[in-house]
């Protein structure tokens, strides 16, 4: 028997611990005595909803790749919260892979009593449509537990048979080893004869791992124990790049990967005489390289729906359509949409192959595996032997690759295979939220302005996507509410705007507002503040934080995470009324560091007053030391926002 050793600290799970594992090995069927759940309470866990007791996987591989896997999981609730969280429990398969059976679901209330869920509350259900997805080979089982209260706790074992894996005769997968919730003991453990590489990211020493000899065949087991929960924060990154994650896999290498991708795609990757005869008639005029893969890109983006109904072929989660086909039905998932303008870039010419990639993840190179890649872009090799990526689902916009998939990760599908690679890093003037503002204040103290606003990268397509998707009379109220947001005095007179479906120009808006009894008159003083700096470092936080103020926490235990680089600037000009002069404005700052630069400055010409205000951010991930840096700075920003411009009126300075 394998022997595991415990730290002192956690002398009081041992129990736990033999009891999840006993329970998992004999095939979740085994009656137990519950009581000792009580010892789990909100005295000895104050701020947790839930506490995840025991968390126990066993898969037994075999050698062709296919495996069954047995979960177990026990979970006492503590709060209205938890049990929100785990009255109802779903885990997705996909039929073309592999068949789950739940074997045991229960309620346990807070005596030790135990509510058996009937199987009418264990349900097989397609996953419901997502967005523009509806996959019908893609399933769940939804397990449905009765009469949870705080106090109560739920357990259910779940087996997993895996009777097609993605690639024959391999394995990959990935475990997180922290939660939102506290931990008391999770084990995953893996029984084979394949060789296993692994590695436990962002937090190696929290997980303890033993590997086994037995017989003809290896026992890998990972486990933590008292594990405390994770506190989210606004914009951090997605857990799987910050806490202590396994990445486990049987495949040698990155080329190894790439050249079954290339298999997977290259038949599929044809054109028909109806497809050339496109491509011929959309290069015509193109005198550039450049303008040639725009001309093919703007296509596929804005003339194939980015929709899904079925996967394809027994690889139905990598496997595209073929490229006709998705030209004759009009739609497609992202691998479908990359095969086709792989396909028509061939046809053009151009050397192009299909793409994984995550938008979202840090996967880094040190084991091979594709168990984090969830999307497929296209990409043309140039002459040099770098590569040029181009996202085809992305709608609505004139860049070729989004800005939140720079820096990323990348593995081409090539006949020769490739090794991981990763997208450029783009300055932070590729997503730019630019204003250039003329107003007047009239001697009623009426205020009226211009603002032209101009947009590139992550900000155009979201502009763009309101102006093409939305209708018109809702677009107006987006705008009047972003509007009144920068300025609560102001209201939208009229506004309008280029093609926003001309790709080949920058999107701009022109919005004119008005502000009735503007500022503070006082005696013979009069004071604003610049329309669109009344928010200070709000502003910023508006075009970045999606709602949430990316400055919000006086500290971090997680990076900031801003999912682009990108740059705000605002230029501000308000000519004031000819009987005053002024007495004061608000004081100016230029502050920063190597990637993240700030500048709010005031100065007066004539009668007219000129703000601008910059912030760049040149990194998108900020490490919490440097993000107490940046807080400071945007704190002393927004503070600067308060102040406000005074006039007097000319003929009363002693």
């Amino acid at each position: 028997m394998l022997q595991l050793k415990i730290n002192p600290g956690t002398i009081r799970f041992r129990a736990v611990i033999l009891l999840g594992l006993f329970v998992l090995i004999i095939g979740c069927a085994q009656t137990v005595d519950y009581t000792y759940l009580q010892q789990f309470n909100k005295n000895k866990y104050p701020q947790a909803d839930a506490i995840i007791v025991n968390d126990s996987t066993h898969i037994d591989l075999q050698e062709n790749g296919k495996y069954v896997s047995q979960h177990y999981k026990l979970v006492k609730i503590l709060t209205m919260k938890g049990k929100a969280q785990f009255s109802e429990v779903s885990v997705g398969y996909f039929t073309k892979y592999d068949t789950v059976i739940v074997e045991k679901a229960n309620v346990i209330n807070a005596d030790g009593s135990v509510i058996e869920v009937e199987p009418e509350s264990i349900k097989d259900v397609k996953i419901p449509a997502f967005g523009k997805f509806f996959l019908p080979s893609v399933r769940m089982k939804k397990i449905t537990f009765p009469e949870v209260k705080e106090g109560s706790s739920i357990e259910y074992c779940i087996k997993d048979i895996v009777s097609n894996p993605p690639k024959d005769d391999d394995f990959n997968s990935i475990q997180l080893f922290e939660n939102d919730n506290p931990i008391l003991n999770k084990v995953y453990e893996i029984k084979t004869s394949m060789e296993l590489d692994w590695i436990v990211e962002n937090k190696p020493k929290l997980v303890k791992d033993v590997v086994q000899d037995e017989g003809k065949k290896k026992l890998y087991k990972w486990k933590v124990t008292d594990v405390p929960a994770y506190r989210k924060e606004p914009l951090m990154p997605p857990p799987q790049n910050v806490l202590a994650k396994l990445v486990v896999s049987s495949v040698s290498s990155w080329p190894e990967w790439s050249r079954w991708c290339y298999q997977l795609c290259q038949d599929k990757i044809k054109t028909t005489p109806e497809m050339d005869t496109l491509v011929d008639s959309l290069l015509v005029d193109k005198k550039t390289r450049i303008d040639s893969i725009k001309s093919l890109y703007y296509w596929v983006s804005q003339n194939i729906r980015y929709v899904g109904t079925k996967m394809s072929g027994k690889k139905g989660g990598y496997e595209p359509f073929p490229a006709a086909e998705t030209f004759k039905k009009k739609y497609g998932v992202c691998r479908d949409k990359a095969a086709l303008l792989a396909a028509l870039y061939k046809q053009a010419g151009f050397d192009a192959y299909v793409v994984l990639i995550n938008p979202m993840l840090d996967i880094k190179a040190d084991i091979p595996h594709v168990s984090e890649f969830n999307h497929a872009i296209t990409a043309i090799k140039n002459r040099d032997g770098s590569y040029l990526y181009i996202d085809g689902t992305a709608e609505n916009t004139s860049e070729l690759l989004l800005t939140i998939e720079q820096d990323k990760a990348v593995l081409i599908a090539t006949p020769q295979g490739e090794e991981i690679l990763y997208t450029p890093k783009l300055p932070a003037e590729s997503s730019k939220f630019s204003i250039i503002a003329q107003g007047e204040i009239d001697k009623e103290n009426k205020l009226q302005e211009k603002l032209v606003m101009k947009t590139t990268g992550l900000m155009g397509m979201a502009f763009r996507q309101i102006l093409t998707k939305i209708p018109a009379e809702q677009s107006k109220m987006i705008f009047n509410k972003m509007i009144t947001g920068m300025c609560n005095q102001a209201k939208l007179d009229t506004f309008y705007h280029t093609d926003p479906e001309n790709l080949d120009k920058p999107l701009e808006l022109t919005f004119k507002i008005s502000a009735e009894d503007f500022g503070l008159k006082l005696d013979k003083e009069f004071s604003f503040k610049f329309p669109l700096s009344t928010s200070g470092g709000a502003t910023v936080s508006s075009t970045m934080g999606a709602g949430q103020n990316p400055f919000a926490n006086d500290e971090r235990v997680y990076p900031l995470n801003l999912y682009s680089t990108m740059q705000t600037e605002i230029n501000e000009t308000i000519r004031i009324p000819q009987n005053y002069q002024i007495k004061n404005l608000p004081e100016s700052i230029v502050r920063g560091s190597e990637n993240f630069f700030v500048e709010s400055r005031y100065s007066a010409k004539n009668s007219s007053i000129q703000h601008k205000m910059v912030t760049s951010f040149e990194d998108y991930i900020f490490l919490p030391e440097e993000y107490k840096k940046m807080k400071e700075i945007m704190d002393k920003l927004s503070q600067l926002g308060e102040q406000e411009i005074i006039l007097e009126q000319k003929g009363e300075k002693q």
